[in-house]
């Protein structure tokens, strides 16, 4: 893998980087909303992130940078991060795309709840090179 494309996909993650019974989409894409803190970088530094409906989009979820914690640029903070991500069954989401902040380059993305947090997953050149990483509450 092309180092430049994987470093893409780590900083996007890094940068980057909760479904009930009976409920329906709605309530199951709601297990999701909330704060969730990144995976820390090398340097320690993480964001967190702010996941809730998409304004009149009820049933998607996007995903805003609330706070930069250990030396992450503040100025991301209220920069978009997740967008459209839509429930798809069980504990998955998808059909959005995960944002890089301060950039704005936009890459497709996934997201799965776990027991452990929610493991979220981007792609860059089609699918081809991808990478996930866990966001914990």
């Amino acid at each position: 893998m092309p180092s430049r494309f994987k470093t893409a996909i780590v900083t996007v993650i890094a940068c980057a980087a909760g479904a009930a019974a009976g409920q329906g989409a709605v309530g199951a894409a709601a297990d999701i909303d909330g704060i969730w803190k990144t995976e820390p970088r090398d340097d320690g530094s993480y964001v967190s992130v702010r996941i809730e409906p998409c304004s009149m989009e009820v049933e998607a979820r996007c995903g805003t940078v609330v706070e930069a914690h250990g030396g992450a640029k503040t100025e991301i903070i209220g920069d978009p991060i997740l967008a459209g991500m839509e429930f798809e069954g069980g504990n998955q989401w998808g059909g959005g795309e995960i944002i890089r902040p301060g950039r704005g380059t936009r890459y497709s993305s996934k997201l799965r709840l776990t027991t452990d947090g929610l493991e979220v997953s981007g792609c860059v050149a089609g699918g081809l090179f991808c990478g996930s990483t866990l966001w914990r509450r």
